[in-house]
């Protein structure tokens, strides 16, 4: 009855020319679209932070900030949870917190899935209609 999204990174990191806003948030759209059109009920993530990895750069930085201003602003799922400002480092929130980094700088460890899995919000399952796949 619902599906969870939690994507986006790899899009700002394949290839820079295709790292745009819009057409990242255009992909996230489709998806909840597609979700919707089989009765199904869609919360999505924020994008989390990555700096120190070696695809971040300040232009990419920009565009995830862009996606996740327009997911916290309600115009792209029925629900979010915000996971960058869960694992974001307080002393620089372009990185993952140093204890939930699995040391890659874009993946979390088993400490930032447990912070996940703490700050999602079972009630934003809730009122989903029946499925149809």
């Amino acid at each position: 009855k619902v599906v969870v999204v939690d994507l986006g990174i790899n899009d700002i990191l394949r290839n820079p020319r295709l790292a745009d806003p819009d057409r990242v948030l255009g992909g996230l759209r489709t998806l909840v679209r597609d979700a919707h059109a089989r009765g199904l009920k869609v919360v999505g993530a924020t994008l989390m932070p990555f700096k120190g990895h070696r695809g971040w750069t300040p232009a990419r930085e920009a565009v995830r900030r862009q996606i996740n201003a327009e997911i916290r602003a309600g115009g792209v799922y029925d629900a979010v949870v915000d996971f960058d400002q869960a694992l974001r480092d307080p002393y620089d929130p372009r990185r993952l917190r140093p204890d939930y980094d699995s040391g890659d700088h874009l993946h979390p460890d088993d400490l930032g899935f447990a912070k996940m899995a703490e700050v999602f919000d079972l009630r934003t399952l809730e009122g989903a209609g029946q499925a149809e796949l």
